[in-house]
């Protein structure tokens, strides 16, 4: 009788074993079929966070909240407390004063030099990337929406030019991430951003208004040319070089 609650012991624990080691073989093929979407998820992101900082000040408050509410899943619960969720960005976008800006971005482009895609938990993905951006500015120092929430670019400080006037003076402010990362949650309406943060990036302003310098790796990005959200009409076009808005 020992013997035989033995066995069938051994018999349910290895079925047991089987049905775990098949739904974990099954669930980690799913995932994979799913990080082209993933993927492409990340780079619509990107894209519309670099179109929704370009414009005049009094319409760039609505930009950055639809912004949010297209990308961002609700989410309350995180292990990063330095990582920005739908809410906290929201909450951030109201209370910046970026109707009172001394200055608007007036056209950008964006190049993705790197990206990881990783599986995290049962319906989630962990993202990271490399990325540039780069901002025409056409004077002061606006307020913009970075993956870790509000930010104040701070031209004044990378400049010894006795010709440089912050009211009336255009620029290039060109970011570099180095270290994004994003937490995705699979949802109804595809896959959505449930935390967004950045661990630390470079910022250089360009004074020269004839400088062509971009942010495109020719070798590496694909293009994609982005309207500005003011425009009345859209044309999207394949070139080389870094991904565009303007």
């Amino acid at each position: 009788m020992k013997l035989r609650n033995i066995n069938r012991g051994l018999v349910l624990g290895g079925v047991l074993a089987l049905g775990v080691v098949c739904y974990t073989a099954y669930d980690n093929n799913q995932f994979k079929t799913s990080k082209p979407e993933i993927e492409q998820t990340m780079r619509d992101y990107i894209a519309d966070l670099t179109s929704a900082n370009v414009g005049s000040s009094d319409k760039l408050k609505s930009q950055l909240t639809d912004f949010v509410d297209k990308h961002y899943a609700d989410y309350t619960t995180s292990d990063n407390e330095y990582a920005s969720s739908k809410s906290g960005l929201l909450d951030e976008i109201n209370q910046a004063e970026v109707a009172t800006q001394g200055g608007d971005i007036t056209s950008a482009e964006y190049d993705i030099k790197e990206m990881s895609i990783n599986k995290s938990g049962a319906d989630g993905a962990k993202v990271t990337m490399i990325y540039n951006v780069c901002y025409d500015v056409s004077n002061g120092d606006p307020t913009f929406l970075t993956t870790n929430g509000i930010s104040t670019m701070t031209s004044g400080n990378y400049t010894n030019s006795d010709n440089y006037e912050p009211s009336t003076s255009s620029y290039k402010a060109i970011f570099s991430y180095e270290n994004a990362e994003f937490y995705l949650l699979r949802t109804s309406d595809g896959w959505k951003i449930a935390t967004s943060s950045d661990y630390g990036y470079g910022e250089d302003y360009n004074f020269d208004d004839n400088n062509s310098d971009s942010v495109a790796d020719e070798s590496k990005s694909e293009s994609e040319i982005v309207p500005d959200s003011s425009a009345d009409s859209a044309e999207n076009t394949d070139s080389e070089g870094a991904d565009s808005v303007e």
